[in-house]
């Protein structure tokens, strides 16, 4: 085979995690096309790795990789990327995985396209699909300069069937020692959140409820239900109105509820993977044209200043309070 997929495991603490599985059926889907080998590279310091389904397994171990680092891991993608010589290299679009994936590409020389939610194949051609001003298009990519570095959404392809035939294993001892990274020092505060996930009613604040001060409309609209909880997008928990434990999203919290209430929510793909599964979802954001409207049950085109007042008032009329 001339066509090489490399994909990058994402793991912890040397364990594969399921998403590296999402990455076999993108590989997979795309190998089909092409013809392509697949080799599945796993970074870390694990001395003995069983085989993984669907492909060849190359471990890179190093003293160096037992903790992640961009700069690790980027020297880990170059050796396995020197071995193999792929012409597409796959990564989760996770927080590590769009960390490093773009500066693999350009030290190859190649090109990348971050946050793809799928794959079209027409005209003897491949097309790689994502999302774009703030989930207001979607677009579709062609394949740039080779390797293309790609780094694929969590959940937008079903995991790849682990009952296939396992592949070969073998490892490469290296000696990978980051020299431009700080020794850092990792403390894990506490993420639980149980008002959060065992809440029927969500409300959930974004970038567009324009600053921290608002954020006492969000739980005056809270409090009008029973079993509610209040919760953020992304940019809200990065500017520091709320906890992180309260982030709703691709790297926060997936959510259920039988309600949930989107504030100033532009509505990007990350977000919408965090809360998608939930019975009822009302937008309330002011610009026609916010991609959350398409995820929605029921749109509301409303300063949400001018709006949740109003929603206030009326729950208190006719519910005392409570609806």
């Amino acid at each position: 085979m001339d066509h090489s997929i490399m994909i990058i495991c994402e793991q912890s603490e040397g364990r594969i995690l399921p998403v590296t599985y999402e990455l076999l059926a993108c590989a997979a889907r795309i190998g089909g096309f092409y013809n392509s080998s697949i080799t599945a590279v796993l970074p870390g310091n694990t001395p003995d790795t069983d085989a993984i389904s669907g492909a060849d397994l190359l471990v890179i171990n190093s003293p160096g990789l037992a903790e992640y680092t961009a700069e690790g891991w980027e020297k880990a993608a170059l050796l396995a990327a020197g071995e193999l010589k792929p012409n597409i290299i796959i990564i989760a679009h996770t927080s590590t995985g769009y960390d490093y994936a773009p500066r693999v590409a350009a030290l190859l020389d190649g090109s990348c396209i971050t946050s793809v939610s799928g794959i079209e194949l027409s005209d003897g051609s491949i097309r790689y699909r994502r999302s774009g001003f703030h989930g207001k298009l979607d677009m579709l990519y062609k394949e740039g300069k080779q390797p293309l570095v790609i780094t694929v959404l969590p959940g937008a392809f079903p995991a790849y069937d682990q009952q296939a035939a396992p592949g070969m294993v073998r490892y490469m001892n290296a000696d990978i020692q980051p020299v431009h990274t700080s020794n850092v020092h990792f403390s894990i505060s506490d993420q639980s959140n149980t008002e959060l996930e065992h809440a029927e009613v969500v409300i959930a604040a974004g970038k567009g409820i324009g600053k921290a001060e608002n954020l006492e409309l969000i739980r005056e609209m809270a409090a009008c239900f029973n079993r509610s909880a209040i919760a953020g997008s992304r940019v809200a928990c990065d500017n520091g109105w709320l906890e992180y434990n309260a982030q709703v999203g691709l790297t926060g919290k997936k959510v259920s509820p039988q309600l949930y209430v989107a504030c100033g929510i532009s509505g990007s793909m990350q977000h919408i993977a965090g809360m998608k599964d939930s019975k009822t979802v009302v937008s309330i954001n002011r610009d026609p044209d916010a991609a959350i409207f398409k995820n929605s049950d029921i749109c509301i085109i409303e300063d949400l200043e001018k709006f949740i007042p109003a929603f206030i008032r009326e729950a208190e009329k006719h519910h005392e309070g409570r609806v």
